[in-house]
């Protein structure tokens, strides 16, 4: 049981990990990293554009923060559900 018990612990502390790593990193390559200001925008067609020059890769970066965001809801309701069977069998 106790094995059995470190095996999920460690896979969902892996699990986090690249979740966080995937929305980080998703999200440097998806945001703009100079200042919004600079760019003379009047509408919202012309500021996806202007994010889409400026991005280092949004299409690579929305694509992790996607991935990144779903593994960081399946972990969390993977805890949700091994938090009820510890507390179930007690």
């Amino acid at each position: 049981m106790k094995s059995m018990r470190h095996k999920h612990n460690k896979r969902l502390m892996i699990s986090l990990s690249i979740s966080m790593i995937s929305i980080i990193t998703g999200w440097l390559l998806w945001d703009i990293l100079v200042p919004i200001q600079d760019y003379n925008t009047s509408t919202e067609e012309q500021l996806r554009q202007a994010q889409r020059d400026a991005a280092i890769n949004p299409d690579l970066g929305r694509f992790l923060l996607i991935i990144g965001f779903i593994l960081l809801g399946v972990t969390f309701i993977e805890y949700i559900y091994r938090y009820v069977q510890l507390h179930r069998n007690k």
